[in-house]
């Protein structure tokens, strides 16, 4: 018999056995727990990034979905008689038609919830910079005249204007959009530290 085919035997007492185990186990707990933070990090990242990125969507789009609101077929705004006229007429047509109209319906009053949501949260905004430094009060007037004025103001444009550089402008966005989203979003909408 060759050396490495040769088999021992060891003997190992209950208590040895059991500590064996208990080791085992923790380790792979350890190494369970450490994967599953990770985990939890990386989607907690990719949520942030998610309601940042949906924040930039609704300030770049801030005029054309406030636009959208005012001139909406279906608003609850105007006299429900006659939108209920124009929606009956839509819905009586043969096809797929109520399908869409009921779905341009709910797009119309999804979107005045949403401007109303966001209106009120960049006055909650405004209020709050108002009360702070000229630097939280230049982030604000920087985000409005970006994108809720009338014309869009461009980033060299905004430079002249407050008299600083260009990577300021881009850094008074970024933090605007990070205080925006805490307020579009709520809780969920804020940075944790991990």
């Amino acid at each position: 018999m060759d050396m490495k085919d040769r088999v021992e035997f060891v003997a190992l007492t209950k208590e040895e056995i059991e500590s064996m185990i208990a080791k085992a186990a923790l380790a792979g707990a350890s190494v369970a727990a450490e994967t599953m933070e990770k985990a939890y990090r990386k989607e907690q990242k990719e949520l942030k990034d998610r309601r940042l990125h949906n924040t930039r969507l609704l300030l770049r789009n801030y005029r054309m979905l406030k636009e959208s609101c005012s001139k909406a077929v279906y608003s609850k705004t105007r006299e429900e008689k006659s939108a209920a006229e124009v929606m009956e007429d839509l819905m009586s047509m043969k096809g797929s038609d109520g399908v869409i109209v009921n779905s341009i319906k709910e797009s119309a009053e999804r979107t005045s919830i949403i401007i109303a949501h966001v209106d009120k949260m960049l006055d909650v905004y405004r209020v709050f910079c108002s009360k702070c430094g000229e630097k939280e009060k230049r982030q604000y007037k920087v985000v409005k005249a970006m994108y809720m004025t009338k014309e869009a103001t461009s980033v060299p444009e905004l430079s002249k204007r407050f008299g600083v550089s260009k990577v300021t402008i881009y850094d008074d966005i970024k933090a605007a959009e990070e205080r925006l989203s805490a307020l579009f979003f709520g809780i969920n909408g804020l940075k944790f530290s991990s």
